[in-house]
């Protein structure tokens, strides 16, 4: 029964790793996020986990052009699966 919750929330944080890859990847591309419904869900999911590192960076580097809360957020989170896991 645990092995399996275990195996539900692994590929429950790839999904999210996943996503907030693309979501990078995908800001490249579509530069307003509001004008894609795919872009827009993918944003709902993703940046409840993403936001904290969005304000944490631009709290210690104010004027940084490369938002680095992507990568942060995928550290954290192959930081949980290690450690939950």
């Amino acid at each position: 029964m645990l092995w399996g919750f275990k195996l539900a929330l692994y590929k429950f944080i790839n999904l999210l790793e996943f996503l907030i890859f693309l979501d990078a990847l995908l800001s490249w591309v579509v530069p307003n996020r509001h004008s894609n419904q795919l872009v827009r869900l993918i944003g709902i999911i993703i940046d409840p986990i993403k936001e904290p590192f969005y304000r944490l960076q631009f709290k210690i580097l104010p004027n940084t052009p490369v938002d680095f809360s992507p990568m942060f957020a995928i550290l954290f989170l192959e930081f949980v699966k290690t450690v939950l896991l």
